[in-house]
């Protein structure tokens, strides 16, 4: 009998020593006072702990609530081939009325406004959308599920590749998401992975010979406009009688600038005022706003503001849809010196091509790294990205076709570096450079690889759930386990006395592997999961009551011990195996069909059932034949 046995010893033995190394990370964790905590923090150490202990949910560890709103108005804006000023200003009266109610329903209210406007829905979309109002709308409706199911995938891939174990990513009515994310430290961080809309394109940069044209044109708008003031006189009072020859700044007021006041109002309170060259500001009141960088155009901070206002002027947009051109500012902030000996923060600003070369929905892979020795980016964040077979295809044609052009590369309508096209890329290797740091870069690949939200995400509502809800969730979820627990414990013990000390052995080292297998997995535990531990308490039990039913069974009819036990597991066999089978497919289903919370139970369940099996026809089994053997038993406690 022993040699039959020994296999089953080398297996018990194996598991056991498994389990405890798996779960000693957890133990070791758990074990940590506050300040060896932050202790690991500073060296860098604890974040490898955490990735091997087991991790607990937003309702045990604390973490970050977020509502996120998709902006229907948006997206709807971005469907329509044919828009107009009346289009958009029904646009804008509906999102006007959802700041308002945020209980209405974006179509009804949509509907309504373009009935009351008296504007055919079926001349601003695409044939295939329909022909009549009711066709739109369904068409419209359709659209904007497909964007908040794409919204939804496109944030549970961020937040796969940023770390989080079982977030929490659910709708909410049609147009609000819920994200919950455990044990997040960096909420700033969160919430910008999630609000990327991670647009990037490459766009050709015009030449300086356009740009100059455009700005021009820009001044000749500005000046015809009835919202600037004649700065003849206050400028004139303060410039010296020469003309100057250098640019001669001069800081005044948004209000001294323009006669619409709520271009005041919009602005910071605490500094309102602009920078402007004196000897510029009369003619070229426009470009007096702006520097020269070399080949490039400079934006002081100072006027960003104000540049941004001028922008959206109605003539100047349509100055710039005319020369099918578009102003973008740069990512970063620079420091540059000024005509005073000191240094001023200005961005870079690039006049475009209106129409992008290409965007990232050709993106095939993208990587943060540090940039190579020697190179222009030697020791700086960068992400290298590689396209697919399109993508590189295209680019091979705009890099083979404009050698000697710069190529912007924009991402989310910040230029983040403009190179020279120096000659042909054929392989679809591209690089992005201008990170603030390693965290930025991994962040924008990530963004990049899970690719591109159809619509923009505005966050309404955020909260942060403190580390004492947690402990205090973890202090009655840990008492109720226990608790039960210790009730059953007791209960085996005084019901099937040394067979029932058998069983309660089982059932600890039941728990123990189960929380192995979590720790191994990388699943979180939540409140509901503490729920399905406790179930699995009552489910592993079930097995060995049934077992040593039969086993009583079979005593009474004047068997052996060791024959009641053979014939004991073998007629209890069937039953259990059809009763944790019907429970494993519900696991399962729960699994594949829920989010957050109900896959953690889903996944303890699940585990616990398959462990319980293993405990209770084979664990439990080797010690009753190890001590039938060894001890020659004549009877049976039980």
């Amino acid at each position: 009998m022993k040699s039959k046995l020994t296999p089953r010893y080398i297996i018990i033995a194996i598991v056991l020593v498994w389990a405890i190394y798996a779960i000693w990370p957890t133990i070791k964790y758990q074990l940590l006072s506050d300040d060896e905590i932050q202790t690991m923090r500073e060296e860098g150490t604890l974040q490898n702990l955490e990735r091997k202990a087991i991790k607990q949910g937003l309702d045990l560890k604390g973490g970050i609530y977020i509502v996120l709103e998709v902006d229907l108005p948006t997206l709807i804006n971005n469907l329509a081939i044919n828009k107009d000023n009346r289009f958009e200003s029904v646009l804008t009266n509906v999102r006007n009325k959802l700041e308002t109610d945020s209980q209405l329903d974006f179509y009804q209210v949509f509907q309504q406004e373009i009935t009351n406007s008296g504007l055919r829905i079926n001349r601003y979309f695409d044939v295939d959308y329909g022909s009549d109002m009711d066709a739109v709308m369904s068409s419209l409706r359709d659209e904007g599920r497909d964007a908040i199911d794409r919204v939804l995938e496109i944030l549970q891939n961020r937040v796969d590749q940023f770390g989080v174990s079982e977030p929490t990513i659910q709708k909410q009515g049609n147009r609000r998401i819920i994200v919950e994310l455990a044990g997040i430290q960096d909420s700033d961080r969160a919430r910008d992975l999630l609000q990327s809309t991670a647009l990037l394109e490459f766009v050709l940069v015009k030449s300086p010979d356009l740009t100059n044209d455009m700005l021009l044109r820009i001044d000749k708008v500005i000046k015809g406009s009835d919202e600037l003031i004649e700065l003849t006189e206050s400028i004139s009072d303060k410039k010296p009688k020469e003309e100057a020859t250098v640019s001669d700044d001069e800081t005044i007021s948004v209000s001294e600038l323009f006669r619409d006041q709520s271009l005041q109002a919009d602005t910071d309170s605490t500094d309102n005022s602009v920078v402007v060259d004196k000897n510029l500001v009369e003619d070229r009141p426009f470009s007096s706003l702006l520097r020269a960088l070399g080949n490039d155009i400079g934006v002081p901070e100072k006027n960003v503001y104000i540049i941004k206002k001028i922008l959206e002027m109605d003539e100047v947009k349509a100055k710039l849809d005319a020369a099918n051109g578009q102003f973008l500012l740069s990512n970063d902030i620079e420091d540059f010196a000024n005509n005073n000996g000191g240094h001023e923060k200005m961005y870079r600003m690039y006049y475009l091509e209106g129409e992008s070369e290409l965007t990232g929905g050709v993106v095939e892979t993208a990587r943060a790294t540090l940039g190579g020795t020697g190179s222009s980016s030697s020791g700086q964040s960068i992400v290298l990205l590689d396209m697919n077979s399109e993508g590189s295809r295209v680019w091979s044609r705009v890099t083979g076709g404009n050698i000697g052009r710069r190529v912007a590369i924009v991402l989310d309508k910040k230029v983040h570096m403009a190179p020279v096209i120096r000659s042909k890329i054929s392989d679809g290797g591209t690089m992005i450079e201008g990170f603030d740091d390693m965290d930025e870069a991994k962040d924008i690949a990530i963004v990049l690889r899970a690719g591109a939200l159809p619509a923009p995400v505005e966050i309404i509502e955020e909260r942060i759930v403190g580390p004492s809800l947690g402990a205090d969730s973890v202090a009655k979820g840990t008492r109720s386990v226990l608790i039960g627990l210790l009730l059953v414990l007791i209960f085996m013990v005084t019901y099937y006395k040394w067979s029932g000390l058998i069983a309660d052995f089982a059932l600890i080292w039941n728990l123990v592997l189960v929380l192995a297998i979590l720790a191994v997995l990388g699943a979180t535990l939540t409140l509901p999961g503490i729920a399905a531990l406790i179930l699995t308490v009552g489910m592993s039990i079930d097995a060995n009551v049934i077992i040593f039913e039969r086993i009583r069974e079979e005593g009474r009819k004047g068997k052996t011990p060791r024959a009641a036990i053979e014939a004991g597991y073998n007629r209890a066999l069937t039953t259990i195996i059809d009763a944790n089978v019907t429970t494993l497919i519900a696991a399962l289903v729960l699994y594949q069909f829920g989010t957050g919370p109900i896959r953690g139970f889903a996944t303890v369940l699940f585990w616990g059932i398959v462990i319980s099996m293993f405990t209770a026809i084979f664990v439990t089994r080797t010690i009753f034949n190890t001590l039938t053997e060894r001890r020659g038993m004549q009877s049976l406690s039980i």
